[in-house]
């Protein structure tokens, strides 16, 4: 059974490939041969002319027969199942042909069909039919009416007479649409008596054809063609008036006017046709000169016009002028208009075709005209063609488009010179240079003639996208059949390629024989040692040149041979160096290398590189030069390239044996690794990471770090000292990483002190590090009072009563309603935020990194404003995320900052060990230091953010205006959170820090401090250190609030205009290579933020 089922579809495989029809195609195929007394074997249906198949079906028949008297119906074609195109020629058709029914959408064509014309357009056409075209009609003596609502689905509607005549009368074209509604086409062309309504016809093409000109009614109807993209209009007899054009309404859909016949009357002004303002296109065929308004052109253009065809008329005055007053204009089509004047005051502006044949100009042309196919034939100007006309006159079209003018006799082609080029990114072969040409049937490639190029600029630059990298030979002959010339060229660009430089006996003249120069004489350069070589000749192939003053024929002279490749306007010098004597013929062998990148010359005499020694390896005692290497081999003291520096060796191993470090062999001095130090790099420098506290009863304490080991043979773990505030905390074990200890009861936050007795100068202070747990948690400012809120002993946050929010419960919410919004601007090129209230501005910032000792004492400062790149930008429906970085200047360190605004709605976030919210339109700040490369492993960082504030002096808000005072009571450590609170204009910023860091994937407790400065203006901002441990990544997560004070004043007497602003100034320091800082801003208001980017820089504040 499978074997049968195999062998049916391989047979009906076989089947559909060779178009076998089903037995019901077949059968009304062969039908329709019989009616055209066609003999036609079934085997050979669909590869007949008659008929095209897709697999069992017909799908196109085309039929035709100059004998048959058989009349086709639409009955005829009702068996097919498939059937999507007909076409039927010189045979009767029904006169209900289009009646239907058809089963399928169909096209229809009919050529030189004869039927009753006035009965098969007497009813509706059956929908399915979506393309109709009739041709070749016979003269008609019968009234044929058209009614345009009968033509039902039909796209394109083709009626087309044998030829226009008196029989163009009979048929009339109806718009029987209802008002009101309107009817779409592709296109119509028909030739009829006269043109109806067709304000509701809506038609990318309508072509009407008409022997008579249509009536004074039919005129005024071409006001109605506004939804007409493309009109062309033929009146074999009769005057056109093209002044009905102007009338038509603005807006209009038309792109194109093609008119031929006689306009006239002569226009009593010029017809104004701007309100066709989408005009791509125009074209008159005059069939009389009464066309023009006192011997101008007749007619005020769109500037959108880019094509302008003429022919048959009289202007004798202002054409140049017109022109010019249509910039846009870039095909000029000017036959045989009379057209009188001075050529040579005519500028080609970038035309691309431009054709003023057949009139009477005088003059010279210009070389401007280059870059434009140009027709001049028939004129009576002189002088000299430029080249890049007369080198082409091999081609007839060209050769035509320049004769009976009275030109000086043409020199032969000395100017044609092409160069080629390769865009490997777009694999686009350029052919750029002067004289190539106009057509790109004129240049053959040689080795592929089916290959063309395409102009670009003409005369300058063509194009092929034939080729890639991969088929593009190293060089290419092109034929310039119109110039009847040859070229080899190069597609790559490749320095010239000498083989043999020849020296003539009695003359000065040298000869250079091989490959890749070019045909430009002025494009290359030759000096002979200091003397320029004139250039009198070259080819791809060879170059000759004179040189210039006197020489010694008996020396060997270094030659340079430069040729300047150009592509559009990028210059590129390919430069060849070699070494020829001058008094006899030289052999030229190339090097295997490229020596010139080495650093080296070519020795073209023998063919190997030569180099020079760095600073010639400084001086004899130094070392000595291996020239055919460039290597300076240094004596026993001295190393480097140049032999320049001493050689010291160091006085132990520096513990390189234990990857601890290495020895500096310039200064004699061990270099350690991060984590160690000393003179031989065996001292471990012990930092910490994270630590797990005891309640304040005491008990066992978990530090986390590095703390070095014991691979060298001492007992450093053995010899730890811990002291957490005054109190010793027992080691009970350690190893390289932990430390495990008991320390007494105590309360508070404590410094941690680790002393290492082998190594008692080494010390690492960890400033904050230790907080005693107590499991009793207190609430900022007791949440304001019992009604306001109350507290969460165990998690130290107020829960506020319903009329009430803020961090302390204090704020009532029916202010916040009122609050006025804020605009958030994101500045792409500092970094910074500005917020703007009113007539309020401030700016949040990062700008600097500092490197602090254990002393305290800056050690480094990076400054960080001004210099973040922009990375990438993230929008989705719930928040919009910013991201910028920096590499710091002569450090590893990459900084990321990333800002986030929290939009729909508030967002949960789990840190550590606390689950805290952050509240819809806030804005979260975080900063990611990396691989920051500290010069002692005992100190720390500290990252300064910046605020600056300014009040608009002008503001009428005086109700609310309020210096800024600053409130630090709940910065307290003991909490779960520190909260700092910067009050202004009746608005508050609280900011709040949660106690705890992720130091390497650890949590861990983490201390804030108010950081004072002696800076007058700091009565308006703040700076915060947020103390971390050492680790290789650090993350912290602070958010801010803005809320309103109870005091805020909705509107004062003169307006509800309130003020308000936020000054924060936000410094972390950092103990270790990397950080995150986030910071979130919730900024309590009605409306949410708007973000944008902007790349200016921040205007001063007001003082």
């Amino acid at each position: 059974m499978k074997f049968l089922l195999i062998l049916f579809n391989f047979y009906l495989i076989i089947n559909i490939i060779k178009g076998q029809l089903n037995s019901q195609e077949e059968q009304c195929l062969g039908q329709i041969f019989s009616n055209l007394n066609l003999n036609i074997q079934p085997k050979d249906y669909c590869s007949s002319d008659y008929a095209s198949c897709s697999g069992f079906f017909v799908a196109v028949l085309n039929v035709y027969s100059y004998t048959s008297t058989y009349q086709f119906s639409q009955n005829d074609f009702q068996c097919f199942s498939k059937l999507t195109s007909i076409s039927i020629s010189d045979l009767k058709i029904s006169s209900s042909f289009l009646r239907g029914p058809f089963n399928y959408q169909i096209n229809l064509s009919f050529h030189n069909c004869s039927t009753t014309y006035s009965d098969l357009f007497s009813t509706i056409i059956d929908p399915y039919i979506t393309y109709l075209s009739f041709d070749r009609i016979a003269p008609q003596t019968n009234t044929i009416n058209i009614n345009l609502s009968y033509l039902n689905k039909i796209s394109v509607f083709i009626f087309s007479l044998l030829k226009i005549d008196s029989s163009t009368d009979n048929i009339i074209l109806i718009n029987d649409v209802p008002p009101g509604a309107t009817k779409s086409f592709s296109q119509i062309a028909i030739d009829v008596k006269d043109l109806p309504p067709m304000d509701n016809i809506i038609s990318f093409g309508l072509n009407i054809r008409t022997y008579n000109a249509p009536t004074s009614k039919g005129y005024s109807n071409i006001q109605t063609l506004k939804y007409i993209s493309n009109f062309y209009f033929y009146i074999e007899n009769g005057y056109s008036d093209f002044s009905q054009f102007s009338l038509i309404p603005y807006p209009n859909n038309f792109k194109l006017i093609q008119v031929s016949g006689d306009l006239s009357p002569t226009p009593t002004e010029l017809i104004d046709i701007r309100n066709l303002s989408g005009l791509n296109e125009i074209g008159l065929t005059l069939w009389s000169t009464n066309f023009n308004y006192q011997g101008q052109i007749p007619l005020i253009l769109p500037q959108t016009v880019k094509r302008f065809h003429i022919y048959g008329g009289s202007f004798s005055v202002g054409v140049n002028e017109f022109l010019s007053a249509y910039p846009n204009i870039s095909d000029v089509f000017f036959f045989n208009n009379q057209i009188n004047g001075n050529f040579s005051e005519w500028k080609n502006r970038g035309y691309n075709q431009f054709s003023i044949g057949t009139n009477n100009l005088q003059g010279t042309v210009d070389s401007s005209w280059c870059s434009t196919i140009t027709t001049l034939s028939n004129n009576k100007l002189t002088g000299d063609l430029p080249s890049c006309i007369t080198c082409h006159l091999f081609n007839p079209i060209i050769n035509i488009s320049i004769t009976n003018n009275l030109f000086n006799p043409f020199q032969p082609c000395t100017t044609l010179i092409p160069n080629l080029r390769f865009n490997s990114s777009s694999n686009i072969l350029y052919l750029y240079g002067d004289d190539l040409g106009f057509y790109n049937i004129d240049i053959i490639i040689v080795s592929s003639p089916t290959k063309l190029f395409s102009p670009l600029i003409y005369s300058k630059l063509f194009y092929c996208d034939s080729f890639t990298l991969s088929n593009l030979p190293e060089t290419l002959t092109l034929n310039f059949t119109s110039a009847n010339q040859t070229f080899t060229l190069s597609t790559i660009e490749k320095p010239p390629l000498v083989n043999l430089v020849t020296v003539a006996s009695q003359s000065s003249l040298l000869f250079f024989d091989g490959s890749f120069f070019n045909y430009n004489k002025s494009s290359i350069k030759i000096k002979v040692d200091d003397l320029t070589c004139l250039i009198t000749q070259t080819t791809f192939n060879q170059i000759t040149c004179l040189i210039q003053g006197f020489y010694n024929k008996n020396t060997l002279a270094q030659i340079s041979i430069s040729v300047e490749s150009y592509y559009t306007t990028q210059l590129k010098i390919l430069q060849t160096n070699l070494f020829s004597y001058l008094n006899q013929t030289t052999t030229v062998y190339s090097c295997s290398l490229d020596c010139n990148s080495l650093g080296g010359i070519c020795n073209t005499l023998i063919g190997q590189c030569s180099f020079s020694c760095p600073n010639d390896c400084t001086n004899p005692i130094s070392g000595t030069c291996n020239s055919s290497t460039g290597v300076c081999n240094c004596f026993t003291d001295f190393q480097g390239l140049d032999c320049s520096l001493p050689f010291k060796a160091c006085t132990s191993d520096c513990s390189s044996p234990l990857n601890q470090g290495s020895c500096n062999n310039q200064t004699g001095i061990c270099k350690c690794i991060p984590n160690y130090q000393g003179s031989n790099c065996k001292i471990p420098s012990h930092y910490i990471t994270s630590v797990i506290p005891c309640s304040i009863d005491g008990g066992e304490v978990l530090i986390n770090g590095w703390f070095g080991n014991n691979n060298d043979g001492t007992h450093t773990l053995s010899s730890y000292n811990i002291l957490i505030g005054t109190l010793d905390c027992t080691i009970t074990s350690i190893n390289e990483t932990t430390i495990k200890c008991n320390l007494g009861a105590g309360t508070g936050t404590k410094n941690i002190k680790i002393i290492n007795s082998i190594n008692p100068t080494v010390i690492f202070n960890g400033n904050g590090l230790f907080n005693y747990e107590n499991p009793i948690k207190t609430c900022p400012n007791s949440c304001t009072s019992l009604n306001n809120g109350k507290c969460n002993s165990n998690t130290g946050e107020c829960q506020c009563n319903d009329k009430f929010i803020g961090f302390d419960c204090s704020t009532p919410i029916k202010i916040i309603e009122t609050a006025p919004s804020t605009n958030t601007t994101i500045n792409k090129e500092t970094g910074g935020i500005e917020l703007t209230n009113q007539d309020t501005i401030y700016e949040i910032s990062i700008i600097s990194l500092n490197e602090i000792s254990i002393d305290g004492s800056i050690i480094n400062s990076h400054q960080l404003k001004g210099n973040w790149s922009n990375d990438n930008t993230t929008i989705t429906t719930d928040s919009n995320l910013f991201k910028f970085s920096q590499q710091l200047i002569n450090n590893t360190c990459k900084i990321t900052f990333t800002i986030e605004e929290i939009k729909l709605k508030d967002k949960n976030f789990t840190f550590g060990t606390t689950t805290f919210k952050v509240e819809k339109d806030s804005i979260k700040l975080s900063v990611l230091i990396q691989d920051y490369q500290y010069q002692s492993s005992l100190n720390t960082l500290q990252l300064i953010f910046y605020s600056a504030v300014g009040d608009d002096t002008n503001s009428n808000n005086d109700c609310n205006k309020q210096d800024t005072s600053i409130d630090i009571s709940n910065a307290n450590n003991q909490q779960i959170s520190n909260y700092i609170q910067i009050s202004k204009n009746s608005k508050t910023l609280v900011g709040r820090f949660i106690n705890q860091v992720i130091a390497d994937s650890r949590s861990t407790f983490m201390s804030s401090t108010i950081i004072n400065d002696n800076d007058k203006s700091s009565s308006s901002s703040i700076k915060i250190g947020l103390n971390l441990p050492h680790c290789k990544e650090c993350l912290i997560d602070p958010d801010f609030s803005v809320l309103v004070s109870p005091d805020f004043k909705e509107s004062c007497d003169e307006s509800n205009k309130n003020k308000w602003l936020i000054p924060v100034v936000v410094v972390v320091p950092v103990v270790g290579c990397a950080i995150i800082v986030a910071l979130s801003f919730v900024l309590f208001k009605k409306y949410k933020y708007n973000l944008k980017f902007i790349a200016i820089k921040l205007k001063p504040f007001k003082k």
